[in-house]
């Protein structure tokens, strides 16, 4: 068995078993691989049958990150080292979201421990997760901008059920959320300490359960969490962005060439806040362009139909977009220094977000190097 996951099981209430998932690749915060995705699904899918596995938890190994992203450092070599026409790109993208729909669907209850960063890809594993547990040490975000993609693994979908403002805001800025606002938004369920954890999985594994009804076993996991989040140990981190909200709104309402203006002339006290302003600034315009389009095309949609169009959306922004100049630049040769395709918003054209939408084509292009 490769070591890049990690699989075990822990008592739960006496006589059942929680699956355990740990992400094992501390060096790369536990980015996402192709192979630890299909690790993943296929122990998902042997503790599916298995009555005695009654709940399972995702992990990341390490204390700096649950899970920082995707390794879409594979996808940028498959494309620029290899003439396979966009295979693998196909191949990550529509497995890593395949497994993200799985989490969701899962007929057993899935926690997620969600330390340190969780992010991009982390963030698809933590949102298809039922019990979503985030810590002091939290920063979850959807840092695509940054790389010339966009807020992908279900995030069109997840993002939209928060205020337009908040969803525009996080997917356009890369903003780091902190638990207190995590939870606030509903992107987390639980607030616990992070030196919480061996005692939770303690908590889970005493006690009886009559039997192992999905009733029954909810029943069991909300009583223990319940118990962690009332703590009186839990620090108290102060809601920055429920804080802003009412900047926020006015920040982000509009087509984006408006929130391009509102963001270059915004300033505020704020660290965070103004490093999420230079994010978007220094960002692919493209990406930004079709964060907003992809946003509103994905109200009302279900999470099928937003799989299937970010599969389209992600390989041809990785083949034709901004993709392989921004991870060359932030990852590969890190001079932090992207030439994109557009020097602005303003510049990018109407129909030039047409063709990321189509039916994936496997031609091999060129990307920006």
């Amino acid at each position: 068995m490769s070591q890049s996951v990690q699989f075990a099981s822990m008592p739960f209430a006496s006589h059942f078993k929680l699956g355990v998932i740990r992400l094992n690749s501390e060096k790369t915060l536990n980015a996402l691989s192709l192979e630890m995705i299909h690790l993943i699904h296929g122990q998902l899918h042997d503790w599916q049958e298995d009555p005695y596995i009654v709940a399972v938890l995702i992990e990341g190994n390490g204390d700096k990150a649950f899970c920082a992203g995707g390794n879409v450092v594979d996808v940028y070599r498959s494309i620029v080292d290899k003439a396979d026409g966009g295979a693998f790109s196909q191949h990550y993208f529509s497995h890593e979201y395949e497994l993200d729909q799985y989490i969701h669907e899962y007929r057993k209850p899935v926690l997620c421990w969600g330390h340190g960063y969780v992010m991009g890809g982390g963030m698809g594993l933590f949102m298809a997760s039922r019990y979503r547990l985030v810590m002091p040490s939290s920063k979850l975000a959807m840092p695509e901008i940054k790389i010339g993609l966009y807020p992908d693994v279900g995030a069109s979908y997840f993002l939209n059920q928060l205020p337009e403002h908040f969803a525009r805001f996080l997917a356009l800025t890369a903003y780091q959320v902190n638990a207190t606002d995590a939870c606030e938004l509903g992107l987390a369920t639980h607030y616990v300490c992070d030196e919480a954890y061996h005692e939770i999985l303690k908590q889970l594994a005493s006690g009886v359960l009559d039997d192992n009804s999905h009733e029954h076993v909810i029943q069991h996991i909300e009583r223990v969490l319940h118990t962690f989040t009332m703590s009186d140990e839990l620090p108290l981190l102060r809601p920055e962005l429920i804080a802003h909200e009412k900047e926020l709104e006015k920040l982000m309402s509009g087509d984006i060439v408006n929130i391009y203006h509102s963001l270059k002339g915004f300033k505020n006290d704020s660290s965070s806040l103004m490093a999420a302003r230079g994010n978007f600034l220094k960002g692919s315009p493209l990406s930004a362009c079709l964060i907003i389009e992809q946003l509103d095309w994905a109200k009302g949609k279900s999470l099928a139909d937003v799989f299937e169009r970010e599969t389209c959306l992600s390989v041809n922004i990785s083949l034709y977009g901004d993709f392989c100049e921004g991870v060359r630049a932030l990852l590969i040769d890190k001079d932090q220094k992207p030439v994109w395709k557009y020097h602005s918003v303003i510049e990018v054209p109407k129909d030039a977000l047409v063709k990321y939408v189509e039916k994936v084509t496997l031609k091999q292009e060129e990307c920006s190097s």
